[in-house]
């Protein structure tokens, strides 16, 4: 997954897990058009179908998680959008 440089790289996120959940915080590392690397605090379980939330955005992406490396995870944008 290559990164974009459009400014989103390093900004703020919140995973969504469930409606009745509180929200992750996480930080966006890489995005592309058809995912993400995010860096989510020691400690957190996410599950594998998350909703994803970036700061500066208007949209909700529906994801699943396609890797796990100790604070890192690689998601993977469901479509539709």
């Amino acid at each position: 997954m290559s990164a974009r440089t459009d400014g989103h790289p390093g900004s703020r996120g919140e995973i969504i897990l469930a409606s009745r959940s509180p929200v992750v915080e996480c930080r966006v590392l890489a995005l592309t058009a058809t995912g993400a690397t995010l860096a989510v605090p020691a400690g957190t379980v996410v599950t594998d179908a998350i909703t994803l939330a970036i700061a500066g955005e208007f949209v909700m992406r529906r994801c699943r998680v396609v890797w796990r490396r100790h604070r890192r995870l690689g998601v993977a944008f469901e479509l539709p959008v």
